[in-house]
This record gives C-alpha cells, structure tokens and sequence, in this order.
C-alpha cells in the first residue's frame, strides 16, 4: 500500500508531504496505482522546481517507495497551490483505488 502523509500546519496550510510504500495492485509496470501516483508526485515537484521560487528539501529512497518534500519556510501561495492540487489528485485516485493508496493529513 502507498501512503500519502500531508503536514498541515494550524492554518491550514501545507509544510509538506510523504509518499511511502508500494501500491502492488497487480504486477510491475502494470500497475495504475502506481503510474498514477508517480506521475502526480513527479509532476508536482518538477512544477515546484519550474514555477516557484520555494525553498524545500527532498528526501528519497526509492526501494522503499519513499519521496517527502518538506517547506524550509513559508513556500508562497504558489507553491502552497501546487502542492494542493498534487493533494487533490492523489485523493481522487484513493477514493477509486482505496486498497492500496490511503491519504492522510497530519498536524504540524
């Protein structure tokens, strides 16, 4: 299972994020939940690189399935709105394929 941890802030706003895990809905590189998931968190970083001047630190481990993106500061509402469109998406793929993707906020 992939899950998707969300660090919210008490203002809502988003420190950051954790994708962590595996999908293993059927086998390697067949796997929707997967492809989808990966497409959506690349998607937002290479936009986050491109599109903002955001000051963050990623961490990767790709055989555990692991990618975390976390703020250094205030990030600005443009990176604030990629990185909440990259949350919509990734819910809309859990609310389809719940068995293996869970999303989950978490206060910071």
């Amino acid at each position: 299972m992939i899950q998707i941890t969300f660090y919210k802030k008490a203002d809502e706003s988003l420190k950051g994020f954790q994708v962590l895990g595996h999908a293993d809905s059927v086998e390697e590189g067949a796997d929707l939940v997967c492809c989808a998931v990966s497409v959506l968190t690349i998607n937002v970083l290479n936009s986050l690189e491109k599109f903002t001047d955001a000051d963050y630190e990623v961490t990767e481990h790709e055989q555990m399935g692991l990618i975390q993106l976390i703020f250094k500061e205030d990030p600005g509402a443009d990176a604030q709105l990629l990185v909440q469109s990259y949350a919509l998406g990734v819910e809309s793929v859990a609310s389809q394929y719940f068995d293996w993707l869970q999303v989950i906020y978490r206060e910071v």
